[in-house]
């Protein structure tokens, strides 16, 4: 094992010295369970959280949390540096007599965070902080999350996931904290805990356990899709929600982020970052479904983001591309790929026949497209339409019912793909010819027809 992940046994001493004696000036949080203060070790800032000594605390959560952290090596999950247990013997006056007393001092010591808790950046409204570092601590709790579930021996659960326990460093890299209450399962099946011993966080946690106390991976998803409401839409977020439904719910955040990304130092990304915070809102609103069944693994969440910011990426290249005066992507580039270059049809007499075409919008903007083939024997669904920044779209073309065999396999039909850049809130009514017009015309693609005779396509022998 790399030697940074070997807990140091500290005594009790060094860390009263390297704390002012648990100071208040060296305090930098608080818990159910303990008090955390900054220390230096070697020349580093450390964090040392001193658990409470409460009537009737045992050493579960110390045991948990020590446990749990010395088996987990992640970049989103904090890095245990050392502990502390010890027993001392005190004497104390007691009804005008000296009684000795043993107290048990529990402690434990992780990485400094610099960056704080993400709860302090959050308000009523919103989180205060940029776009980009929003999407990179919903991003990186994600994978510390599905770390958790899914690269240990034994999936571990979390069960109080919330903002105060995701921690920043200096670079704004969030590292999942606190797992006094997690758990370490053998299956991945739902288990139910005591009533009288449920705990965790109003909010975070789901309406099952809440009415069933039952624990499975998908508590750890509900809290996490809270999280990320909460970040895009504040603190306040219940409050807003009880009298809004779903559809208003999700306008109204994401007008305000258009509006706060529009107002940016970063308006010229404002579209990359506008499609990050519409998918961030979907997932974590399936998240907090009332039916776990319905809520995505986090594992299935990891993908999502995985395929959204290669979607992003393929956009920035594209971005990339030399560009005309008018802010037109140049001739000799293209705005939508079209599949397959040839459009062949299974042709049988007195049948319609149809065919896919699927089209790719290429570049960071909406693209209007427009399909024109010959009416007589043709029909496309749909003809025309508006591409979203990096979509697909399907067209499904028709060869019409033809009363006998025709003449010729290879004919000269041509679909013709007529593509340009739009005005997004553009209306699908809105694209005629005069979009397409010579001069205008940013992208046209050739598709020529083929007929294949039912008898000539034949499986090969086996």
């Amino acid at each position: 094992m790399d030697d940074s992940y070997v807990s140091v046994a500290f005594e009790y001493r060094k860390l009263h010295d390297i704390t002012d004696g648990f100071s208040e000036d060296r305090k930098i949080g608080s818990g159910g369970y303990g008090v955390v203060y900054k220390g230096l070790h070697d020349g580093k800032e450390i964090a040392v959280k001193k658990l409470r000594p409460l009537v009737g605390l045992n050493d579960e959560p110390f045991d948990k949390e020590f446990d749990t952290l010395s088996k987990i090596h992640h970049e989103n999950v904090v890095h245990l540096i050392g502990y502390c247990y010890e027993s001392r013997r005190n004497y104390i006056k007691h009804n005008h007599e000296t009684i000795t007393a043993i107290e048990r001092e529990r402690i434990l010591c992780f990485e400094y965070m610099k960056g704080g808790s993400l709860d302090k950046h959050i308000t009523d409204e919103t989180c205060v902080l940029d776009w980009p570092i929003c999407y990179k601590i919903i991003r990186g709790t994600s994978d510390g999350l599905n770390h958790l579930h899914n690269s240990q021996d034994r999936p571990i659960f979390h069960l109080d996931l919330k903002p105060s326990n995701i921690l920043l460093d200096e670079n704004w890299t969030p590292k999942i904290s606190d797992l006094g209450l997690s758990r370490i399962v053998a299956t991945t099946k739902t288990h139910r805990t005591e009533r009288f011993n449920m705990q965790g966080t109003i909010g975070y946690m789901p309406p099952e356990y809440i009415d069933s106390a039952d624990i499975s991976k998908k508590f750890d998803v509900f809290s996490l899709g809270s999280i990320i409401i909460r970040i895009l839409d504040g603190m306040a977020f219940n409050s807003r929600y009880s009298y809004m439904d779903s559809q208003q719910f999700i306008k109204h955040v994401i007008v305000n982020w258009e509006k706060r990304l529009q107002g940016s130092s970063r308006y010229k990304s404002h579209e990359k970052d506008t499609i990050q915070v519409n998918r961030c809102l979907e997932i974590a609103l399936r998240c907090v479904e009332k039916d776990r069944n319905k809520r995505p693994s986090i594992k299935d969440i990891v993908n999502e983001l995985e395929e959204l910011e290669a979607q992003i990426q393929k956009m920035s290249l594209r971005s990339d591309q030399p560009k005309d005066p008018i802010g037109e992507i140049s001739s000799g580039t293209s705005l939508v790929a079209v599949d397959p270059r040839e459009l062949r049809f299974l042709f049988e007499p007195r049948k319609d026949i149809s065919t896919c075409l699927q089209l790719t919008n290429l570049t960071d903007r909406f693209t209007g497209f427009q399909i024109k083939t010959n009416p007589a024997k043709y029909y496309t669904q749909p003809n025309k339409g508006i591409m979203p920044p990096c979509s697909e779209c399907y067209i499904c073309v028709t060869l019409r019912e033809q009363d006998g065999a025709l003449q010729k396999m290879q004919c000269n039909d041509i679909i013709l793909v007529h593509s340009a850049n739009v005005c997004e809130g553009l209306k699908i009514n809105e694209i005629t010819d005069d979009l397409f017009k010579e001069g205008k015309v940013v992208d046209m693609v050739k598709l020529p027809i083929v007929y294949i005779a039912m008898d000539q396509f034949q499986s090969p022998d086996v």
